[in-house]
């Protein structure tokens, strides 16, 4: 019944009147849930300038850099219980929200995945590299799709990877009875503005190329982000899965299987990688 109702709904406001029904679209499918979370003080935290304005940085720890890039409608402060853990085994680490993410300021509206690659380059930007980046669900289609990715070869590690956000949303579409040609207005007026094809987006041929470690921690429970999808890369690349039980798609962040997967990178064993003591003392 509720498929049915979304289904007339849009249908019918998209004859009406079909430049408010774009706006509704773009609200109703790009707008995230906005969670903001109070930090401890000890954990410090600036702003860092990009092409949308300002966004929530947070650094934590000393040691060799540890970047973590959060999912749709997350937030750095997910991986918190994660930093700590890291920074007691002699690891530094960064994140930041995203625009309508966690702590922003940036007003809520809807934000799209070419707006987000665009932050995350604006952000890394003004970063030294880091021996490792840790992203969450969407995180790894935006670093993917980076320009920042070309020229970084160390490591990455994938928790509960969505590696195509086109595929996931057609899915929903479909299920929620959403109007399919609503669907795909919203997609071109997207290509327009951020030259950014959305169904090119997958993340998938860029892991595909990369030249460095990628290992993938992911539940086989997870329903927001199929695992199906991580055991078919690991036949066509060099990834490492590592499969979780009753977890879930957040649950992941807090297993001991990340801990223990990180301390399995290589690039931990060379001298030459930087620490954020060694570069900002």
């Amino acid at each position: 019944m509720k498929r049915a109702l979304t289904k007339v709904a849009t249908k019918t406001i998209k004859v009406i009147a079909p430049s408010i029904a774009v706006s509704i679209a773009k609200n109703k499918l790009f707008t995230p849930k906005k969670k903001g979370n109070k930090w401890p003080k000890h954990v410090t935290q600036f702003y860092t300038d990009t092409r949308l304005g300002k966004v929530k940085t947070y650094k934590y720890g000393e040691g060799k850099c540890i970047w973590l890039i959060h999912g749709w409608s997350g937030s750095a402060y997910d991986f918190w219980p994660l930093m700590q853990k890291l920074s007691e085994r002699g690891y530094s680490t960064i994140t930041f929200d995203f625009p309508s993410h966690g702590n922003c300021t940036l007003p809520p509206k809807p934000y799209t995945l070419p707006q987000l690659i665009k932050v995350f380059d604006d952000v890394s930007s003004s970063l030294f590299e880091p021996a490792l980046v840790i992203t969450h669900g969407i995180g790894i289609s935006v670093v993917a799709n980076s320009y920042w990715i070309k020229s970084y070869n160390r490591g990455l590690l994938l928790t509960s990877p969505i590696f195509d956000i086109y595929k996931l949303m057609q899915k929903l579409v479909s299920k929620s009875g959403f109007d399919q040609e609503l669907f795909d207005r919203v997609i071109h007026e997207i290509y327009k503005r951020d030259k950014m094809l959305l169904p090119r987006l997958s993340a998938i041929p860029q892991l595909q190329k990369f030249k460095g470690e990628v290992k993938i921690v992911h539940d086989k429970d997870d329903v927001t982000a199929p695992f199906i999808e991580s055991e078919r890369l690991i036949k066509t690349s060099n990834a490492t899965l590592i499969e979780t039980n009753k977890r879930g798609h957040n649950g992941v962040l807090k297993s001991r299987n990340i801990l223990n997967t990180i301390d399995t990178y290589n690039v931990f064993n060379f001298e030459s990688v930087a620490s954020w003591h060694d570069v900002y003392q």
